[in-house]
């Protein structure tokens, strides 16, 4: 159990006068309780006072007994002929639940509009007006308080026990990376790259340390027209085949648990030019020079400059036109830090972001390089390092 989390998530709710949390996003279930749902249709209350409960479809019981932290499981009917509204069997579960609590303020997720997947990917399930309108028919209208903000800040540090999951899913993400380094060759194709490395991340990270439910969400992109526009959020495989002195670049998101890892590395299909190297080089440097940089009491500006500063001194400040890093934990991007230029936003031990600078211009491509970084009291470390090479 997750004790610590619990703690800091109850001293921030009293601060913030709020008598419980109720959420339903997985991503937020899976930071409250330590369930990852299958879909979104679980539901977890957190009171400043008292056990948490989780109300969850009782046909997914079976995904929560080794999962879910010290809390009362309530299920309700989901999925079946015979099993009715599910917001009138929650409704009936949240009122149990709240009646005779007192309760006068409650936080839930009005402003996420950026949200992770539950295991289903193909189709989550948000909260929006009919969540709203369940939670004001049990509690009143006036009884809502968005936590959105105080959600944000206290995922921002992660525990111990967080750290230990992402850990992992930075190690399995390095089994993607390692199969696009050794299958990018002449005549295979963006998309060809993306399923191969979609497959390993799957087939390898299952199982490993013990994780159950894995993905991995490939994106590569293959020449200089591709990897020119490598600094949009994302890439688009497609099924250009790789010619001798291409760059294949790889934007690589992992989820293992319901903890995320987010990775780019670049290879060259034949033998790179002596210009690949040394813009690979430049940005290779430009990263070292960010993770010196980083510990707690640092700025994100500083951070950011850090690599800006080496790009810009080598000519190329034009062509790093994204922010040097984003925090990454409980979604592919969270919101804090944000590493970017003039940031005052001070780093904290416990915070973990990437650290992804790259240069892109038309005639060569695009070249990248991206880690996911723990800040600690004195420096950083590296999660699930990869040793990264051009060709």
């Amino acid at each position: 159990m997750n004790i610590q989390r619990i703690k800091s998530l109850k001293k921030a709710m009293a601060e913030a006068n709020l008598d419980a949390l109720v959420c339903r996003l997985p991503e937020n279930v899976l930071f409250l309780s330590g369930y990852w749902p299958m879909l979104g249709a679980a539901f977890i209350v957190l009171p400043l006072e008292g056990k948490t409960v989780c109300v969850f479809p009782e046909c997914y019981e079976k995904e929560t007994v080794n999962d879910l932290w010290d809390a009362e499981r309530v299920t309700y009917p989901f999925g079946f002929l015979d099993s009715g509204d599910p917001y009138e069997k929650i409704a009936i579960e949240l009122k149990k639940i709240s009646h005779g609590q007192g309760w006068k303020r409650i936080g839930y997720e009005g402003g996420f509009e950026s949200v992770a997947t539950p295991w289903n990917a193909a189709e989550p399930m948000v909260p929006a007006a009919n969540t709203r309108k369940l939670l004001e028919a049990i509690q009143g209208p006036n009884s809502l308080v968005d936590a959105t903000d105080l959600l944000n800040l206290q995922r921002s540090c992660k525990t111990p026990y967080e750290i230990e999951k992402l850990r992992k899913a930075n190690e399995i993400a390095a089994f993607g990376m390692k199969t696009f380094c050794e299958k990018v060759d002449m005549g295979k194709s963006g998309v060809e790259l993306a399923a191969d490395i979609e497959h390993a991340v799957m087939t390898y990270g299952t199982g490993y340390k013990d994780a159950c439910r894995v993905r991995g969400f490939a994106q590569v992109a293959t020449g200089a027209a591709e990897t020119a526009v490598g600094c949009r959020p994302n890439e688009i495989s497609t099924c250009r085949r790789l010619k001798n002195q291409d760059i294949a670049l790889l934007e690589l998101a992992v989820v293992a648990d319901g903890y995320w890892a987010d990775r780019t590395c670049v290879h060259v299909a034949g033998a790179a030019t002596s210009e690949q190297l040394r813009i690979f080089e430049i940005v290779k440097s430009a990263q070292a020079a960010v993770i010196k940089k980083i510990r707690a009491g640092v700025t994100a500006g500083q951070a950011d400059e850090a690599a800006r500063r080496i790009i810009r001194e080598a000519g190329f400040g034009k062509q790093f036109p994204h922010i040097t890093g984003h925090g990454i934990g409980f979604r592919y991007h969270e919101p804090i830090p944000i590493i970017c230029p003039n940031s005052d936003q001070v780093l904290e031990a416990g915070m973990i972001h990437t650290v992804e600078p790259g240069i892109y211009f038309p005639q060569m491509g695009g070249i990248r390089v991206e880690d996911d970084i723990m800040v600690t009291k004195t420096g950083c470390e590296i999660l699930g390092p990869f040793e990264q090479y051009l060709c």
